[in-house]
């Protein structure tokens, strides 16, 4: 009889597993699925950053053509150099974000050391960092300290009645000038950037902070 029992048991035993092996079959494509039916998320920033770009480029050119309208050559050359400067400082801010390491920023956060936790967001969304800085701010200084550059010259030849060969001489000067110490400070500023940034950052983090106090 012992015997005779031992083989329905060991039938219905695998029986039971094979049912089992069926269910794990017909979940485990079920759960392959649902991570597709989740929607992924649409990068809105390129639409984010045409429309800021336009608002800034709008409200930067239109300040400096209302500054720059019948104004002294003096007035010209300071804020043409005063959006070159800005310009640079923005790219030098751009090119750390890219450069920076987000670990010792985690340790300063854990620690709460004032800016810590915004100098963390900052490397997190370097990307955005980059782009709004380096592309956005400082292509629009690039293209306002040129518009300055040529209201100076204008100025320039105004003033001193030059004939036309010499307005193109001091125009092309002008731009020259501009033009060089533009990419001058910028690549001044790029190696200042990549040996510092971690501290650069650090420090922007901490200038926003009081403007946002970090959660």
């Amino acid at each position: 009889m012992n015997n005779n029992d031992s083989v329905p048991r060991s039938e219905n035993t695998e029986q039971g597993s094979t049912e089992e092996l069926q269910r794990e079959a017909a979940v485990e494509p079920k759960r392959k699925e649902k991570p597709d039916k989740k929607k992924k998320k649409r990068n809105l920033w390129p639409l984010k950053a045409f429309f800021i770009t336009l608002l800034l480029a709008a409200a930067v050119n239109t300040a400096s053509e209302l500054v720059l309208t019948d104004s002294q050559w003096w007035l010209a050359t300071i804020l043409t150099f005063v959006i070159l400067l800005l310009g640079v400082v923005f790219d030098v801010i751009g090119t750390a974000a890219t450069a920076c390491d987000i670990g010792p920023f985690h340790a300063m956060a854990s620690r709460k050391v004032r800016g810590g936790k915004m100098a963390v967001r900052l490397a997190q969304k370097r990307d955005i960092v980059s782009s709004v800085c380096c592309d956005i701010v400082g292509d629009i200084c690039g293209i306002v300290s040129g518009v300055c550059g040529a209201a100076l010259a204008t100025e320039a030849i105004d003033g001193l009645g030059m004939s036309v060969t010499w307005n193109v001489v001091v125009k092309v000067l002008i731009y020259s000038v501009i033009s060089t110490l533009t990419i001058t400070f910028k690549a001044i500023g790029k190696n200042i950037a990549v040996k510092k940034a971690n501290g650069i950052i650090l420090g922007v983090a901490k200038m926003l902070s009081i403007f946002r106090k970090e959660g």
